[in-house]
């Protein structure tokens, strides 16, 4: 009996490995076994036939002397991602080595025909592995986005908050270029869950060319999550309208809110697109023609003595400690001493007094900036959790942004709010401020310019209060005001789009506040910091402070937060919390 064996580089993406995967299955369901090496060629077998996914990928990764001798390479067969550039000669003598080559691409088929390179196709489908359909679990998600970054799809995601922000969803993006160490199978095997949970699939395309994500598709036909894409050719045998929706990048949302509107359209489309699948693409066809090739090779000679080639050692995966330990931190700071004392109340609303202690304190510093304030404190006022109160800081002792907080505070009186003026000596120095008078058990950072849709703080109380190890959650954030702007100074359209990794923020700290955290912890850390190399990035520092201490946070994956960036300041942004996240490595 035949059986394969499937080659890969640890550090190929997971969409690699979790296709092998499900070849392996669709194999195995035809009576082939298979095998999954992450280490090189095994040794060969009459039985053995080997499958190297994406060669040219491959040897980037492990080099030339990762590959066997052509007598293994002649029971080897190529499965490959993309076509290959006639001027690429190198890598097609390398195709012309192989046993057979497959391809996943239709295009790459005529491609490598015009080379002399009999390609086959591998076209997916319908696989019983993968298939999670069940049209009656509950589905609490009601739009999941899955994919790697690229500025143009956050372009269109932030475009797409205002709408989205409405609806409970999960935007997962990806760094393209995967750590070296990480090995991928948690993202693959991760889908699942989300996919059977979601209502709608949103895709867009990674740039222009408009490519439709076979693979994306799938999947969530197979969870029963409906598919709302950018439009794209090359749907069939799905049919636009009946089995997915297909729409321009700007009208995305607006369709997407239209069919969570419509619950028997939504199962109409659900249901329709996996028969559609089942019916008219099985894997299994081209798994039969896989399972022929396989057949045809193991009567190639084993070869005696053959190398196997040498794969470049990678380096182990550790939990290397880059920060001081909690402990070494807590016997070096010394508690922190009120600064409250020289504040003066300035303004205060009637429920100030007449409350109870709130569940959420949100501290906003004023700018020099009036118009900013007040678009902060109105978007807060429109949060659908009441139970806050409002601690307004005025370090700068600007008459436009204290005049515009203590009308806000007027045209408020059932929210509890208190204004004061401090002599504080930075931003830091006025954020502690806010943290001394606190009462809620949650402290809000708030500032100038950043306005909550009004799910925001509701969803951010609720990760946070559900969530005992955490100490903070902070959501993705849609860059408004001058967004290109803040591209090309090297920032992106949607801040916060990668989950929390604690080396990653001491490293490039590319966390931006308004975040939601323990009142209790950063007491205990001593509050926001007061260095004048902290000045104007105070936010950042601190969640890289609390880093250092071993505290953890915890990405909201959805864009919550509309941030006005002004035209002054992208390059100065941009920099700054890149920089910042430095001074706390050791």
């Amino acid at each position: 009996m035949p059986e394969v064996a499937f080659v890969m580089s640890p550090c190929q993406p997971y969409p690699l490995r979790d296709l092998a995967t499900t070849l392996g299955q669709e194999l195995a369901l035809q009576d082939v076994p298979f095998s999954v090496h992450l280490g090189g060629f095994p040794e060969p077998r009459p039985s053995l036939v080997y499958v190297l996914l994406d060669p040219q990928a491959y040897l980037a990764i492990e080099g030339d002397e990762a590959l066997p001798d052509p007598g293994i390479l002649r029971r080897t067969i190529f499965v490959c991602s993309e076509p290959v550039p006639a001027a690429n000669e190198e890598h097609v003598a390398l195709l012309r080595k192989a046993g057979a080559v497959f391809v996943l691409d239709r295009r790459a088929v005529v491609a490598m025909r015009r080379l002399g390179i009999a390609a086959r196709l591998i076209t997916r489908g319908y696989a019983k592995s993968l298939d999670r359909f069940d049209p009656t679990v509950p589905r609490p998600i009601d739009v999941l986005f899955l994919g790697t970054h690229s500025p143009r799809r956050t372009k269109y995601l932030g475009r797409a908050a205002r709408v989205l922000a409405r609806h409970n969803c999960v935007l997962q993006i990806s760094e393209r270029t995967p750590n070296a160490n990480e090995t991928g199978a948690t993202p693959a095997e991760g889908r699942w869950p989300l996919l059977t949970q979601a209502k709608v699939l949103i895709t867009i395309h990674n740039d222009e060319q408009p490519c439709f994500d076979w693979a994306g598709v799938l999947d969530a036909i197979h969870a029963g999550a409906v598919v709302v894409s950018e439009a794209a050719g090359g749907v069939a045998p799905l049919v636009a309208g009946q089995h997915l929706l297909l729409t321009s990048a700007d009208s995305l949302p607006y369709v997407v809110e239209d069919l969570l509107s419509d619950e028997q359209r939504l199962m109409r489309v659900r249901v329709g697109a996996y028969e559609r699948i089942k019916a008219w693409a099985p894997y299994a066809l081209s798994v039969g023609v896989l399972r022929a090739a396989v057949v045809e090779l193991v009567g190639e000679p084993v070869p005696s003595g053959a190398a196997l080639g040498r794969p470049r050692a990678q380096p182990a995966i550790t939990d290397t400690a880059v920060w001081r330990t909690a402990s070494v931190r807590r016997s070096a700071i010394e508690p922190r001493p009120p600064q409250s004392a020289g504040t003066e109340v300035l303004d205060e609303s009637p429920a100030w007094g007449s409350r109870r202690a709130p569940r959420v304190t949100a501290v906003v510093t004023l700018g020099d900036r009036p118009e900013r304030v007040a678009g902060t404190l109105d978007s807060l006022a429109r949060s659908r959790v009441r139970d806050f109160e409002v601690v307004l800081v005025d370090p700068c002792d600007v008459d436009g942004a204290r005049h515009a907080a203590a009308n806000w505070v007027s045209a408020h009186p059932e929210i509890a709010s208190r204004l004061v003026v401090a002599e504080a000596s930075g931003l830091g120095s006025a954020m502690n401020i806010g943290l001394d008078i606190a009462r809620g058990a949650l402290l809000l950072i708030l500032g100038p310019g950043e306005e909550l849709y009004p799910r925001c703080l509701g969803v951010l109380t609720k990760t946070l209060e559900a969530m005992h190890e955490i100490a903070f959650v902070y959501p993705m954030q849609e860059v408004a005001g001058v967004p290109d702007e803040f591209v090309q100074a090297g920032g992106d359209y949607v801040l916060n789009y990668l989950p929390w990794d604690p080396k990653r923020v001491c490293e490039r700290n590319d966390i931006h506040a308004p975040a939601l955290v323990r009142t209790d912890a950063l007491r205990r850390v001593g509050g926001f910091t007061t260095a004048p190399r902290s000045a104007g990035f105070e936010d950042c520092d601190l969640l890289c402070h609390m880093a250092e201490w071993g505290l953890r946070g915890h990405r909201v994956a959805e864009v919550l937060v509309r941030h006005a960036q002004p035209a002054s300041a992208p390059t100065a942004t941009v920099r700054g919390c890149r920089n910042i996240g430095a001074v706390w490595r050791v």
